[in-house]
């Protein structure tokens, strides 16, 4: 079923469709991190659980790619991407639910999840104020989100890359107490809705 509706950035669209791409980024994903902030997937990883684990769950994973953080978040996880090519890769690799949408526009009622993760898709958004005010919507009082993006400033080929000011600041106005680490060129996330 195809719940999108909301807009992309074109170019990130069209990429993103490509399937080549969309095999390759498990390879890019294990690096990235490491290189832009001097942390391992594996570490990334294991943040996410500690913050995002004791809810106990339901948890999305908006922006999902190939599945890594919906995979370790488990079987009360259910991951959202707006690309056919990546969600195709994700239920190969790591099978699971998942759903076609956006995180502009997340298909969930008002309060019904504990946790929702958002890795580098917030670089993605074309709205990423709209994205923080859709997660706040659907987490209940309480609820956490994690998530992690490419600070600014720099070249942003397209993509929103906020100061560390501009992330906390989205994320506050939409409701949430939040907590930022830069580590490097990152940012992770921890903020709990209010």
């Amino acid at each position: 079923m195809d719940l999108r509706a909301f807009r992309e950035r074109p170019h990130l669209r069209l990429v993103n469709a490509l399937p080549p791409v969309a095999w390759l980024y498990d390879l890019w994903r294990r690096r990235a991190p490491c290189i832009l902030g001097g942390l391992s997937l594996e570490e990334e990883l294991a943040r996410l659980l500690a913050w995002l684990g004791p809810t106990g769950g339901p948890f999305l994973d908006v922006g999902t790619g190939t599945g890594l953080y919906r995979e370790a978040l488990g079987e009360r996880a259910v991951g959202l991407d707006p690309s056919l090519a990546f969600l195709r890769v994700a239920q190969r690799r790591r099978p699971g639910a998942y759903l076609l949408g956006h995180g502009e526009a997340l298909p969930f009622r008002k309060g019904s999840l504990s946790g929702v993760a958002i890795g580098p898709t917030w670089n993605e958004f074309l709205d990423p104020s709209q994205a923080a005010r859709e997660a706040r919507r659907v987490l209940r009082p309480g609820g956490r989100l994690f998530g992690m993006l490419l600070l600014g400033p720099g070249p942003g080929l397209g993509l929103w890359r906020p100061r560390e000011e501009e992330a906390k600041r989205v994320l506050e106005e939409a409701g949430f107490r939040v907590r930022l680490e830069v580590r490097g060129r990152l940012g992770l996330l921890e903020a709990e809705a209010l």
